[in-house]
Formats: structure tokens, C-alpha cells, sequence
């Protein structure tokens, strides 16, 4: 089963000086030496790891065949948004690229898994979202082999629509699925803490975390500020009534540290929400 709270040691004592000494921050994963986590220690911040979600594989003939095509050069391009999505299908990648098939990633820390997992480069990775990596992507070529996209079930159709519409031929396939954790797997403390509001901040980091984190501890109270990872995740965090205080300019560690700093120096009534037509 998995585990869904981890409390990793600090790396290194923090100076008096960092700038998120005495913060408390609740991040929404639990993953082993997790980088945003170690960033944020060093930053002076405790930190909870609590993973809202569980993500499963999934097996089904469509990803089988999927997986047959890209292994036999089927498949101009392969593009992952995920480490999850490529794992689906990384012991085709060294053939496929070996045929000609070239391959994206939507953001850096995907490109790197991709790269120590199957020792191929991407050839275009995007700046941490599907809309930055569509900025850079190229137009197909006449005849052009379509584009293969592993991905989660409940994925947005954002990255097949945006290469649709650059003229390419797309196959998505469903790689794994993502779901709430079991409430009973979530600890008594960090829950009650929660919602108690003595946590300053929490870090939403997926759309499915901002969808998870209102039936497994409810909203966020107003003194703990939300920052999120990427524009979706703070649109579905909205979506579900919480008021994103700050969003990550970019998917690195350091940005996140920046958006919570940010984030903590402001008024709590600048993050009230604004009111929207219904």
C-alpha cells in the first residue's frame, strides 16, 4: 500500500536568516527525496508531506498496441507530460528513437526521468505546462506519422487539442489513472492541524491534489495561503472554492519558494477571492 505521509530529515540545518524560517508548509505529494520538499527545508520552512492521490497504471489492448506501434517506429513523436505517462511505455523509447521517433516533455523534471530511465534526451520540452510546450512545437510535415500521448484517464484535453490544431494526427492513450487517497490513510495530526489553520501555507502541485484536498481535510482556512504549480491547477483550485494566493512562475523548486515567500509577505484579504458571474 502506498504511503501517503513522509516526513523526510532535513538535509541541513537552515540559517536564521532563511526566508521561511518558522513557516509551517503543508505539500500536497509524499515522494522520496523530493526536490520542492529539500527547497523548501533549506528555505527555513517544516514541512508535512501528505500525498492527496494515489496514481495506479493501467493495462488495456489500446496501450498494448500503442506500445507495439512506438517500439516499432509507428509514431513521429511521443510527448509526456509525466514521469507516470512515460513509465507506461519506457522500455519502447531507445527503439522508437532509434527509428526516428522523437520525443517531448512538458516540463524539465520529465525530461530528466525520461533520460535516467531510458537514456534518451527529449528533443523539446516545454516550459512546465501543455501550453508552453505547444509554443515551441512544430508543425507536421506532409504524411507526417502521427503523434503518440500517454497519459493520466482523468487528463484535460488540452495537449491533444493544442497539436490537433497545429495539424498533426494524435493518439491518446490512457496510461494510469489518479484518485484520492483513503481518508483513513490520512494521519489524525496533520489533518487536525489543518484545519485548525497552523499550517502557513500549502503547495497544490496537480490539478487532482486541488480536486482531493476538499473532501479529504476541507478548505483551507483563510490565515494558510494556497500556492499551486501551473495555471490548470490553480484554475481547477478555484474551481473548488479555494483562493490561490500565489501561483509558481515556473515548475522549479526555487520558483515555489519564491510564490511562497510572496505569498506569506502579502495581507491575508488580498487573496480573497474575486467574485465571478455565475
Amino acid at each position: 500500500m502506498n504511503e501517503p505521509h513522509a516526513s523526510a530529515p532535513h538535509a541541513s540545518a537552515p540559517h536564521a536568516s532563511a526566508p521561511l524560517t518558522g513557516r509551517r508548509i503543508l505539500l500536497t505529494r509524499a515522494k522520496s527525496d523530493d526536490a520542492i520538499a529539500r527547497a523548501l527545508r533549506t528555505a527555513g520552512a517544516q514541512v508535512d508531506a501528505l500525498a492527496l492521490t494515489v496514481s495506479t497504471p493501467l493495462d488495456s489492448a489500446q496501450l498494448n498496441a500503442a506500445r507495439d506501434r512506438l517500439a516499432d517506429g509507428g509514431f513521429a513523436w511521443v510527448v509526456f507530460s509525466s514521469w507516470r505517462a512515460a513509465r507506461a511505455v519506457v522500455s519502447g523509447l531507445p527503439q522508437a528513437r532509434s527509428l526516428g521517433t522523437r520525443i517531448a516533455a512538458v516540463g524539465e523534471a520529465t525530461a530528466r526521468w525520461i533520460s535516467d530511465h531510458a537514456g534518451v534526451s527529449a528533443d523539446v520540452t516545454g516550459a512546465g505546462s501543455a501550453a508552453a510546450l505547444l509554443e515551441c512545437f512544430p508543425a507536421p510535415a506532409s504524411g507526417a506519422r502521427p503523434i503518440l500521448i500517454p497519459r493520466s484517464a482523468a487528463a484535460p484535453d488540452t495537449l491533444p487539442d493544442g497539436l490537433r490544431a497545429l495539424g498533426w494526427s494524435v493518439e491518446a492513450v490512457d496510461a494510469y489513472t489518479t484518485t484520492h487517497a483513503d481518508a483513513a490513510d490520512i494521519p489524525d495530526d496533520i489533518a487536525g492541524n489543518f484545519r485548525a489553520g497552523h499550517y502557513d501555507a500549502a503547495v497544490l502541485t496537480a490539478s487532482s491534489q486541488a480536486r482531493a484536498l476538499p473532501p479529504l481535510l476541507g478548505l483551507p482556512p483563510p490565515t494558510t495561503r494556497v500556492v499551486t504549480i501551473g495555471a490548470p491547477t490553480a484554475a481547477t483550485a478555484s474551481r473548488q472554492g479555494i483562493a490561490v494566493a500565489a501561483q509558481a512562475s515556473s515548475p522549479t523548486p526555487d520558483a515555489i519558494v519564491r510564490a511562497l515567500i510572496d505569498a506569506l509577505d502579502r495581507p491575508a484579504h488580498a487573496d480573497a477571492p474575486e467574485e465571478r458571474d455565475s
